[in-house]
């Protein structure tokens, strides 16, 4: 409820200046999206009302968003930036946090293309993310999803899909090792969260047996992206239960 002091300043609050955005405008987009659990939909939806409500969103509502999501995960992501922000904004974190990206065919993997969708409920493992570093690295910190499996794809291998952040990436070994190695960043690939330049892990040689064998996939079929922000997507094709049962009898 506002304060009286409040509704007498209700025609400024409203007003919306060069200076700022209404301050009404951002307690009521607040209330409405705490009550609705912070639902990604709705956040999509609202962004696109008008340019006044995406400024609050980008401003204000997606760091909620990833509070109230992750709260463990986003403090120890804080902890590490220079300034007390995020790499790359807060609304890429809160897109990598519910949508999957999907895939397609790259220099080192063979797909047919998945397109990106919603995922209501994704855990995120510093663990997991251990073994995608290779041993130079390891002292860095990755949180890594959860595969999203898809599943039956005809004549295709099943596909794994993951995504991650790391946490301080400007300042980690793998961005060192990565300039040290002279890695390229690709040309027809662009981060799908906050749409900025990537590094093939592949083509800079910084896939560990480790992250293969963790996602329970071929050898020569995985592929992941980092891009500057330290966000990363990747894809895998899955050994199936058949393939596994069969190399066990052998």
């Amino acid at each position: 409820m506002l304060s009286r002091q409040q509704r007498q300043r209700l025609p400024e609050l409203l007003d919306v200046t060069s200076s700022g955005l209404g301050l009404l405008d951002e307690k009521m987009l607040l209330l409405v999206f705490r009550a609705a659990n912070w639902d990604p939909f709705l956040l999509c939806t609202s962004a696109r009302v008008c340019k006044r409500w995406a400024d609050i969103l980008k401003r204000v509502i997606w760091k909620e968003f990833c509070l109230s999501r992750a709260p463990k995960m986003v403090s120890h992501l804080l902890s590490g930036g220079r300034d007390g922000g995020i790499p790359g904004g807060w609304e890429p974190l809160g897109k990598l946090m519910f949508y999957c990206p999907g895939c397609h065919a790259s220099n080192h993997f063979i797909a047919k293309t998945i397109p990106g969708h919603f995922v209501w409920k994704t855990k995120f493992s510093r663990t997991s993310g251990k073994q995608f570093l290779v041993p130079q690295c390891q002292a860095d910190i990755l949180y890594i999803s959860k595969i999203c499996e898809h599943l039956d794809n005809g004549d295709d291998d099943d596909l794994g899909l993951y995504r991650g952040i790391f946490r301080a990436f400007g300042t980690s070994k793998t961005r060192r090792m990565l300039l040290e190695r002279g890695a390229k960043l690709e040309e027809n690939e662009l981060c799908p969260f906050c749409c900025d330049k990537v590094w093939s892990m592949n083509d800079a040689k910084l896939v560990p047996p480790s992250a293969i064998k963790g996602l329970g996939a071929y050898e020569d079929n995985v592929e992941y992206f980092v891009c500057v922000n330290g966000h990363l997507h990747g894809m895998a094709s899955l050994i199936s239960a058949s393939d596994s049962e069969f190399s066990a009898e052998e």
